[in-house]
């Protein structure tokens, strides 16, 4: 059992090992998580939370998938991951608001997270009273 863990790492029972594991630099400046994500392997339960419910996927060997990395919360470590535009072309990719997402590859199991924090934040924002004005 090994597992890395996208910023909800909560806690886990005895016989668990948590550690940090280095991404390469793209996936750091890119992956929204940062350059370190926690690991989790040995035998017992790990503690994950994310927003909204948790929905596992699993890929068979040589299965891809494509994931917005704002729904990413955990994944088997011995998957293979790249980061990629979310469309053809960067302009697409920036106009869309996807931007950038993890293309992972089987066989493993992906959790994902049912609900995004950063559009439900700007969803939140559009209902939010104006600042006051400085005058």
């Amino acid at each position: 059992y090994q597992r890395r863990v996208h910023g909800g790492y909560l806690g886990g029972t005895t016989g668990l090992n948590v550690s940090t594991k280095a991404q390469n630099l793209k996936q750091g400046l890119f992956s929204g998580e940062g350059f370190f994500v926690v690991q989790v392997s040995g035998t017992g339960t790990c503690f994950i939370s994310s927003f909204g419910s948790i929905h596992n996927m699993n890929l068979a060997p040589g299965e891809e998938i494509i994931i917005d990395n704002g729904h990413l919360v955990a994944w088997n470590s011995n998957m293979k991951y790249t980061i990629q535009k979310a469309a053809k072309g960067w302009w697409t990719s920036g106009v869309s608001g996807e931007g950038l997402v993890c293309k992972f590859v089987g066989p493993g199991t992906i959790y994902l997270q049912t609900k995004n924090e950063g559009s439900f934040g700007s969803w939140v924002r559009q209902f939010a009273p104006p600042p006051p004005s400085n005058n």
